[in-house]
């Protein structure tokens, strides 16, 4: 049977939240929809994962392209600092795992691949901000190590919506699986449900 994670891409206070320092409005206009998936994969019992973004102040793991605005005191998601935390509506959960990556895709440098292969997972559910950057490069990075992906149009987050849906199309020219939030979380509990018919016919009588 297919197991599928969902993972939640840099929905972190200064990108989500009204107050963060580099606050994009629409990620907290998707934030209710993820929320709605993350309680189903919840419910489901199947597998989140939390992806986040964190640099040191001296800039030393910031890309080269940062760099300037780090100088000038401008940085954002600091490591240890309120904008470097998930949203409070998405805060992860005892046992969920945190991804912390420095550049855009969350299989950069990272675990990621060592803890899906670990778990079973050959699908994943890609949400988050900012689709353009790091949604998207996780996704095609995904697709290069052949998951099966899935992108719910409406829990990606973009600066504005001529670029988002320019890269749903080319997500969708790749291979990755378009839908809605609702659809992927009518399957997961359906998931869900048959792990628990099946767990309850192994149940000893």
């Amino acid at each position: 049977m297919t197991k599928t994670a969902l993972l939640i891409v840099d929905m972190q206070n200064d990108l989500a939240h009204p107050d963060g320092k580099g606050f994009i409005p629409d990620a907290a206009h998707r934030a209710p929809v993820i929320g709605m998936l993350l309680d189903a994969f919840r419910e489901a019992h199947q597998p989140v994962i939390h992806v986040v973004r964190s640099y040191r102040l001296d800039s030393w793991d910031v890309e080269r392209f940062r760099v300037p605005y780090f100088q000038a005191g401008r940085g954002f998601v600091v490591e240890g600092s309120w904008g470097a935390r998930i949203i409070d509506r998405l805060a992860p959960e005892e046992g969920e795992p945190l991804i912390v990556k420095q550049r855009f895709s969350a299989f950069a440098f990272t675990e990621l691949d060592l803890l899906l292969r670990r778990a079973g997972v050959t699908r994943i559910v890609v949400t988050g901000v900012n689709l353009p950057n790091c949604p998207r490069t996780t996704m095609f990075d995904a697709i290069g190590l052949d998951y099966d992906v899935i992108a719910p149009t409406d829990a990606l987050a973009a600066a504005n919506e001529d670029t988002r849906q320019a890269n749903i199309s080319d997500l969708a020219a790749v291979g990755v699986r378009i839908a809605t939030a609702a659809e992927v979380a009518s399957e997961i509990r359906r998931i869900g449900e048959r792990e628990g018919d099946t767990a309850m016919e192994r149940e000893p009588s």
